[in-house]
């Protein structure tokens, strides 16, 4: 990993002022919340904790929610990306991420015995990845549609063209990551209620023995000394769906193994 980026002293740069801060139409009760706005603003991984927790705080204080159009982010670009630099469509697709993340990891927490689980540090730089690519994607639709609207002729609008489906390419691609994301963190939540399912079923098993030597003792009919024997072949079936599970859950994560850095 390169040295971890600088941090500007808070003091010598203000990033988002709150009183430069225009109020949009949108920044009042609406008729119809935009849900899209319910997101996270997302740091760099690379940088420590404690720097992170410290950008987190001051782009919760002070980056604008609401707004009608996207601003373009001009500061700590390296550092953050905000959610008030990503249009509509882009902030949909990193709620989405984000809610993939974090089911993965509660669910992760809940069962961490089970193989495959992908780290944490991990789904974080896919996160981080996520919204870079979200931030660029913003940006240039903006531009392109600018573009788009001032067009002089068919010769301008021939060179647009290619930029347009660039945009999609890209678009397309951060879905199918996100989509992967969430493909996992549902593998990762079935195969925790699966893992428990799985010890329990273990944990009940161990009295098979207990309940047929009282079924022997009481001479209780054959069928009960066969329902009973059918416990253990009922604990074998949950291991073997924890251990379809876990493969299952294995190919989800494969899908998100990042290059070495």
């Amino acid at each position: 990993m390169s040295d971890e980026p600088s941090v500007d002293k808070e003091s010598d740069d203000p990033c988002w002022d709150v009183d430069s801060v225009q109020p949009s139409s949108g920044s009042s009760v609406s008729e119809e919340e935009d849900l899209s706005w319910d997101i996270e603003p997302v740091p760099n991984p690379e940088m420590s904790e404690r720097k992170q927790r410290r950008i987190f705080r001051d782009v919760v204080a002070h980056d604008p929610v609401d707004l009608a159009e996207p601003q373009y982010q001009l500061h700590r670009r390296d550092q953050v990306v905000v959610p008030s630099a990503l249009d509509h469509a882009c902030r949909l697709l990193l709620g989405r991420a984000q809610d993939a993340i974090y089911l993965a990891l509660d669910s992760g927490n809940s069962a961490t015995e089970l193989p495959g689980i992908v780290a944490e540090d991990t789904l974080r730089w896919h996160e981080w990845e996520i919204a870079l690519a979200l931030r660029d994607i913003t940006d240039l639709r903006a531009e392109h549609e600018f573009n788009a609207a001032a067009s002089a002729g068919p010769m301008t609008d021939a060179i647009l063209e290619p930029h347009q489906r660039a945009l999609d390419l890209a678009h397309d691609s951060i879905v199918a990551r996100v989509t992967a994301l969430e493909r996992y963190a549902a593998e990762i939540s079935g195969a925790g209620a699966a893992y428990r399912d799985w010890q329990d079923a273990l944990r009940v098993s161990h009295l098979n023995d207990k309940y047929l030597d009282l079924v022997a003792r009481t001479a209780a009919d054959e069928h009960a000394v066969i329902e009973i024997s059918s416990l253990t072949e009922q604990a074998a079936e949950a291991a073997r769906t924890f251990r379809a599970t876990v493969q299952q859950v294995s190919q989800a994560a494969a899908a998100l193994a990042l290059p070495e850095r």
